[in-house]
């Protein structure tokens, strides 16, 4: 059986069969749920969502029981252009474990230990040059199926029938599930970001976190931006302007990166101390994975400071590789008598590409080479790169 990573892609066909799979921990597994989206990534009126609790049937999908699925792609309604396949706790309480879904010679596994995601997009099924495809996917939500559904238009109703901690009047057990805390002050704050499409940049959702006002600076110029959603678990954010940007990075056609390799970082660290201008920083691949063997994460050796979060990572080619994150907090690494120097933590570009399809945004990639491609010189890539990133300024 194949296993495919996040962001891995494979054809499909015919009549499939998908089973959900937990890990050694026991317990109840999540229920499955299934969302057709149209050509617009909404809710496709003529399919609507289905799920492994109420077993309601569509012409082309039924769920066996909370875990199987059966799928007919051949009979697929026409206007469906995407399939998601959800798992989701009925609680709304985070699921915890790794998932495994598996369908024919193909396996993901969602590793969700840890972690506060309360529902998952497991894989996604799409047409493609007029035939299906599936996406390993992995993207978690801390706000579980309300989230995914509030993003494709999905009628809440059919949320609070499956979860019935969010009916009006039920109590959560943890207060006023209403409010919302604040960010414990006024002021502003800064990041970076960098632009994948002409109207969207994508940055972190920490930058972002609690602001009232948000704007991007491109091109030259402030731009009032909208976030138009935000993932805390995996730590992106996707912001709209109504103005053209002046450049999209190209994202890298390969999937995995190399160990060692040299990489740059490019951000606007440090305002009102190293000026307003775009910072570049080199260094290489130190490792695949992050914190805990964190898959979503691999480290990097470019040095980096606050306000660099939400910055492009870009390989020797001037491709967009990773994009910046977080660092290793040293003072506490000193306090316990260690040491240690730039480690700093970037998001998987296979997470960030699964991300940006969630929301129907196909990125620039460079087109592929069997002997890779052609590294152009640090000096080069900023230039590249340097119409593509952006100021990002909030009002907290």
């Amino acid at each position: 059986m194949r296993d495919l990573i996040a962001g891995e892609r494979a054809p499909i066909a015919g009549e499939r069969t998908f089973s959900l799979v937990g890990d050694r921990q026991g317990g109840e597994l999540p229920t499955l749920a299934l969302i057709a989206l149209g050509a617009d990534r909404r809710t496709a009126p003529a399919f609507p969502p289905i799920d492994g609790l109420t077993r309601e049937m569509r012409a082309a999908a039924r769920f066996e029981d909370t875990h199987r699925l059966v799928l007919d792609l051949d009979g697929v309604a026409g206007e469906v252009e995407r399939l998601l396949l959800v798992a989701f706790d009925r609680g709304n309480q985070p699921i915890g474990r790794t998932l495994t879904i598996e369908t024919g010679d193909f396996r993901f596994a969602a590793e969700l230990g840890g972690r506060s995601d309360a529902a998952v997009i497991l894989v996604e099924c799409y047409r493609h040059q007029g035939a299906w495809r599936m996406a390993a996917n992995g993207q978690g939500f801390a706000m579980g199926l309300s989230a995914i559904a509030g993003a494709h238009g999905i009628d809440h109703g059919w949320v609070m029938r499956l979860i019935p901690r969010l009916r009006p009047g039920v109590s959560n057990g943890e207060g006023d599930a209403g409010a919302r805390q604040g960010s414990g002050g006024s002021g502003t704050s800064s990041g970076s970001g960098v632009a994948i499409e002409r109207n969207h940049i994508l940055t972190n959702a920490h930058v972002v976190e609690d602001a009232r006002a948000v704007t991007v600076h491109a091109g030259g110029r402030p731009l009032p931006a909208q976030v138009v959603f935000a993932d805390p678990r995996n730590d992106l954010a996707l912001l709209r302007v109504e103005a053209a940007l002046p450049g999209i990075a190209q994202f890298r056609s390969e999937i995995g990166l190399h160990l060692g390799e040299d990489i740059v970082a490019l951000g606007f660290p440090l305002q009102g101390l190293l000026g307003t201008g775009a910072q570049a920083s080199a260094g290489n691949i130190a490792a695949l994975c992050g914190i805990g063997n964190d898959s979503t994460v691999f480290q990097f050796t470019a040095p980096i400071a606050s306000g660099n979060s939400g910055g492009p990572i870009l390989d020797m080619a001037g491709h967009l590789v990773g994009l910046v994150s977080s660092s290793l907090n040293l003072d506490r690494i000193r306090q316990s008598g260690g040491s240690a120097e730039n480690i700093n933590f970037g998001i998987k570009g296979a997470i960030i590409l699964s991300f940006m399809d969630s929301f129907g945004i196909e990125p620039p990639m460079a087109q592929y080479s069997p002997t890779g491609p052609s590294q152009i010189g640090r000096a080069a890539v900023v230039r590249q790169a340097r119409d593509t990133i952006a100021r990002i300024t909030c009002e907290c």
